[in-house]
């Protein structure tokens, strides 16, 4: 809004007051047509400003603000709630009862004791593994040339660039307090200190549950993380099977993807059964029993000095809501891996093979790829039970479920659904909890739709999402400022790879194929503005 635009606002309110003089009105409507005529030649230009500012962008490669633009122009901000409920169900509308709600609600989800239902996974005796060695400078200088740019800053208010800005000075800073970290175990307050921050996920955001957190963390915290994460991933990699995909180099979700589809198609052309269990734990990052962690651990004799490190970090550990500009109550956080930390993929990863080394241990799966017997395939806390008959299915779960208890996870049976391929559905009924699992005939695994129909649904979907994200970039593809190869590489970007997602996986027909083919000729048409 121009300064002339609420000039001519101010007039339109008191000539809105002599609106019944007939003189008045005439005037009124006049101006009204001014305001309105303004504030989109205002808005035009603000729109055109903005392509020229894409288009600059993409000339000098700065690709991340030129998506920056594109999002500010394309994306529909989402109303964030100004009252939150009260665990009784008021509404509460001060700052101060919002802030204590939710540092109600985040203590009361992250500090509780965190138990299984078998002690004795936590009589490991020490690791043989005891090394020392001490952190190289080579090491502080490789953690924080990886601290990546654009992050928000933790409570000490230090960004990764200042970090790196700071020269050899402050490699010899953090060279000094990481060795006395490693050696003494002893963590500065601030590093162990995270600031949660609320986003809205679901419609009702009355409700403190329809909202996920994040965590900010100290980055000059992360350059000891990295160090540790260097050593401790060579040793995650020799204990973490094959089935696992999540947050390791060189795998993603589109192997898995590949993997059960590969499966299905196999298994379906030698007219054989095969069954699913799509497995999902209820927060399975925030109920990992920290004393089962360690234990862990030491089970699969890492490093005790690592141990020892990371131990006392989650000791230490404490977390404040951060909202509306204001910082709430400091509270111990005694359950989960920590959120935004470096180590929690790989702490996760290590957590969730020993449940499934504990549950697979007397299993014997029928299942096999290359006459290798596979009984899972993960991506993190994604997994996919394999079966070959419907007993082996129902055994599979319940050992899964006992495994996953005695370590303090337990298993979401709203959440969790098996599918049959190959067969008639059963009548058969799987539980988890005394709750009856749901049985379905197609399901989003990691992002992909599986069915025994092929792929034609997950590709008529892509398509549907495809044609919703090239609908609302319209603004880009009818301005005459942004040049046709600059529209091409934001179309790609921003629109094929939404449809190109696992397309690896895909088995195509002649219909599909002419489907796909019409889809990017509508693509590049609109892009074109045609």
């Amino acid at each position: 809004m121009t300064d002339e635009i609420l000039a001519l606002c101010d007039i339109r309110r008191s000539l809105k007051k002599r609106k019944k003089e007939s003189e008045g009105s005439k005037q009124y409507r006049e101006t009204n047509v001014k305001v309105k005529r303004s504030i989109k030649e205002a808005t035009e230009k603000w729109i055109e400003d903005q392509c020229e500012d894409i288009e600059n962008s993409l000339k000098h490669n700065n690709t991340n603000k030129a998506y920056k633009i594109v999002k500010e122009l394309t994306d529909t901000k989402e109303a964030r709630a100004t009252t939150i409920e009260s665990k009784e169900g008021k509404c509460l509308t001060k700052e101060k009862e919002i802030l204590e709600r939710w540092t109600e609600y985040c203590s009361a989800l992250y500090t509780h004791v965190a138990t299984g239902k078998d002690p004795n996974v936590l009589n490991v005796p020490p690791s043989s593994s005891n090394a020392r060695h001490s952190i190289l400078r080579t090491e502080i200088i490789e953690a924080v040339s990886s601290l990546k740019p654009g992050k928000s800053a933790g409570i000490d208010n230090i960004t990764g660039e200042m970090v790196q800005a700071g020269g050899e000075a402050t490699i010899d800073m953090l060279f000094l307090i990481c060795n006395k970290i490693w050696q003494t175990g002893v963590w500065p307050n601030p590093w162990t200190q995270s600031l949660v921050i609320t986003l809205a996920k679901q419609e009702n955001l009355k409700l403190c549950q329809n909202y996920r957190t994040i965590s900010l963390i100290s980055h000059p915290s992360k350059v000891m993380l990295k160090v540790i994460l260097n050593r401790l991933k060579p040793e995650a990699e020799k204990i973490i099977a094959e089935e696992q995909a999540g947050f390791r180099p060189g795998r993603s979700t589109v192997e898995q993807i590949c993997n059960v589809r590969i499966l299905m198609e196999k298994y379906l052309q030698h007219q054989q059964e095969l069954h699913h269990v799509f497995i999902d734990f209820k927060k399975a990052f925030d109920s990992v029993w920290h004393e089962a962690l360690w234990s862990t651990m030491r089970k699969y004799n890492i490093n005790s000095n690592l141990i020892s490190v990371v131990k006392n970090l989650y000791n230490t550990a404490t977390s404040a809501v951060f909202c509306n500009n204001n910082i709430g109550d400091w509270f111990r956080t005694t359950v989960g891996v920590r959120q935004g930390c470096l180590l929690s993929p790989t702490l996760i990863n290590i957590f969730l093979e020993i449940i499934m080394t504990d549950a697979l241990e007397d299993h014997c799966g029928i299942v096999s790829i290359g006459g290798r017997p596979i009984t899972n395939l993960r991506f993190a806390d994604d997994i996919a039970g394999l079966a070959g008959n419907e007993c082996e299915l129902a055994s599979l779960v319940e050992q899964l479920d006992k495994a996953s208890s005695n370590f303090g996870m337990d298993i979401s049976a709203e959440k969790t659904k098996i599918m049959a391929n190959g067969k008639e559905p059963s009548k058969k009924e799987i539980k988890v909890n005394g709750q009856i699992l749901e049985r379905v005939t197609k399901f989003k695994y990691l992002g992909s739709i599986i069915t025994d129909e092929g792929s034609k649904p997950e590709i008529l979907f892509r398509i549907a999402q495809t044609t919703a994200a090239l609908t609302k970039l319209k603004p880009i593809w009818n301005n005459k400022n942004i040049s046709i190869s600059s529209k091409i590489r934001l179309l790609r970007s921003l629109v094929m790879s939404i449809f190109l997602y696992a397309c690896e996986s895909w088995t195509l027909n002649a219909d599909i194929e002419r489907r796909i083919r019409a889809m990017e000729m509508r693509c590049y048409r609109r892009s074109y503005h045609k």
